[in-house]
């Protein structure tokens, strides 16, 4: 049987170079016109401003790095993700995940005025569903193949670490963060079988990663109170 094309996936991706095309030719004072008015600003949104926000600002990036390496985990996610589930499983994902993790962040800070920007939230919320339903699977989310439930341990420890630790940045880790646990509860809905399965394997992953940062004395590295 031939395998099915990731469509969904390479036409959001050619969509979201399109935009980010579009914003770098336009003169400077339209583009930052287009960013205040799609990007989700907290305390716009709670005022009732630009509701459309809590989608638009999915497909709008801080510049090429920031659309590259958000591209680069769309493709390793939603590919997989896509061939196995579907397309409107995929997108269904997605768009919610995004909706969702941005949602999140406008409670957490109601007050800011700080414009987010970026399909991370919903991204993370494919690779939460890879990770927990397609744990053996090869991804290249982290540039070199690994298999997906090692790459789901390795940012999620990354997400919650920082978040825990107050990590201060241009980079939302609450918004990652909500989109992993976003995802976690879709793919439960998805396969509940598969999903336990899949963070049985996580959790015994992180549990042998202890062990060895214990045995090599790699602990004592870690931040004061981590």
């Amino acid at each position: 049987m031939e395998e099915r094309r990731p469509l969904f996936t390479y036409s959001l991706l050619i969509i979201l170079i399109l935009i980010q095309l579009y914003l770098s030719i336009l003169p400077g004072d339209e583009a930052l016109r287009l960013y205040e008015t799609y990007s989700l600003i907290p305390a716009m949104l709670l005022r009732g401003l630009h509701l459309e926000a809590v989608v638009a600002h999915m497909f709008l990036h801080g510049g090429w790095l920031h659309l590259a390496l958000n591209s680069i985990a769309l493709l390793g996610a939603g590919g997989i993700v896509e061939r196995e589930l579907g397309a409107l499983r995929c997108a269904a994902i997605y768009l919610s995940s995004g909706m969702v993790s941005g949602l999140v962040h406008v409670l957490l800070y109601p007050s800011s005025d700080v414009p987010l920007v970026g399909a991370s939230g919903a991204i993370f919320g494919l690779i939460a569903v890879l990770f927990l339903l397609m744990p053996f699977k090869i991804t290249y989310i982290l540039f070199i193949p690994l298999p997906s439930f090692l790459v789901g341990v390795i940012l999620s420890i990354a997400e919650f670490s920082a978040l825990w630790l107050g990590v201060e940045g241009v980079v939302a880790h609450d918004v990652h963060v909500a989109g992993l646990i976003y995802g976690s509860i879709c793919a439960f809905l998805i396969d509940s079988k598969r999903a336990l399965r899949g963070l049985l394997v996580a959790v015994a992953t992180v549990i042998l990663l202890y062990l060895l940062a214990w045995r090599l004395g790699l602990l004592t590295l870690l931040p004061h109170g981590f």
